[in-house]
């Protein structure tokens, strides 16, 4: 008798559990929907206005839906405003909102327009200023007083006027020098100034690799150490090129590459020699590198040391200027109009002077070495 009294209780009270999961789990279920129609809604109307206001396509617009939500449109009709304002086109906004959709949510007064501002009282204004914001819209996304003013402040000092800056920021990749300018660039630059390179050379180096120059400061000195360990001169151009080199470039490729050389015979001491020479060959590929060894070695019949004395025909244009070119220095040699040393500096004149020099000379010798060589370059 009481364990049925006791039951019984116990049995009302799992009922009632029962009753009141099963309403919350439809009430949960409910809300989860509401929110989910909401959030649906929401993202129709932002892939709406995407393709309105700034004619996306709709798969284009559906991607840029995913990464921002619209809830009101005064915003964003704000920024685009201000942008048209200073020039930029239709296509420009899209390609720049579509890249970086989360600038359309961005105060216009406060955060948009005082960047867009300060950049074109320094020179970077007008179809330059629309040209750098479309290659790199990340600009403004930077702080204006912790990373722009002081960029644009210490590169008016270091190039001597404002023409510095917009021929740096019109240049492929030159407003990397943006990205922490404050913490790392402008440190690293001080860093050089302190181990004797010239600021000709830094500025060679914030035109050529300005990415380098935003690693932070164990990493930056420890590729700066190692360029002055390979023997480079701090005052000399090639220490930059030995520096990006460096920075580019993991310790398992470079060993890759210089087993390459090594395959075709080369000892460390004359891989060593050519690196001080001419670092930048190190950036090829290595089935570049490959093609241009066996090209000049084993056809060409060229010595490491004849190598080294011209190191950029490692990286010169196959099509464009080593297969045409060495075909007719070939034919001179053959016919005995020029030593085969006359061969190395051929590769590196201008095309203009190549032609004067060894094609147009010999033409009253040989009539038929400007066809030959034009029928070389149409081939390639």
């Amino acid at each position: 008798m009481s364990n049925f009294l006791f039951k019984a209780p116990l049995r009302l009270l799992a009922r009632d559990l029962r009753k009141f999961t099963d309403n919350s789990i439809s009430i949960g279920l409910n809300s989860f929907s509401s929110l989910s129609q909401i959030s649906q809604s929401t993202n129709n109307r932002t892939v709406d206005y995407l393709v309105r206001t700034l004619g996306l396509s709709k798969d284009s617009a559906v991607a840029v839906a995913k990464r921002i939500h619209l809830k009101r449109t005064a915003n964003p009709d704000s920024v685009i405003a201000l942008f048209e304002a200073y020039g930029f086109a239709p296509s420009n906004t899209a390609s720049i909102f579509c890249r970086n959709p989360s600038l359309l949510l961005a105060d216009p007064d406060t955060t948009l327009k005082p960047k867009l501002e300060f950049l074109s009282q320094n020179g970077v204004s007008g179809q330059v200023l629309v040209d750098v914001i479309s290659r790199d819209p990340s600009i403004l996304r930077r702080s204006l007083d912790k990373q722009i003013i002081p960029c644009i402040d210490f590169l008016r000092n270091f190039f001597g006027s404002t023409d510095g800056i917009v021929s740096l920021f019109s240049a492929r990749r030159g407003t990397w020098v943006l990205h922490k300018f404050s913490e790392s660039v402008a440190p690293n630059i001080e860093r050089l100034r302190a181990y004797g390179v010239p600021d000709s050379n830094i500025a060679k180096m914030i035109w050529v690799r300005p990415r380098t120059l935003s690693r932070d400061a164990e990493g930056f000195i420890d590729i700066v150490e190692k360029t002055k360990e390979a023997g480079f001169n701090p005052s000399s151009l090639m220490f930059i090129y030995g520096l990006c080199t460096f920075s580019g470039m993991k310790k398992d490729k470079w060993l890759s590459k210089l087993q390459v050389f090594k395959s075709f015979g080369w000892s460390e001491e004359q891989f060593q020699s050519l690196f001080l020479k001419q670092p930048k060959f190190m950036n090829s590929s290595e089935e570049q590198i490959k093609r241009a060894l066996d090209f000049f070695m084993n056809k060409l019949d060229w010595t490491p040391e004849e190598i080294s004395k011209y190191p950029i025909v490692l990286f010169l244009s196959f099509e464009k200027r080593v297969i045409p070119r060495s075909s007719i220095l070939q034919h001179l040699i053959s016919k005995g109009f020029i030593k085969k040393t006359s061969v190395g500096k051929a590769f590196m004149i201008r095309e203009d002077k190549f032609l004067v020099k060894f094609v147009m000379q010999y033409l009253s010798k040989d009539p038929h070495l400007l066809e030959m060589y034009q029928k070389k370059m149409a081939i390639l």
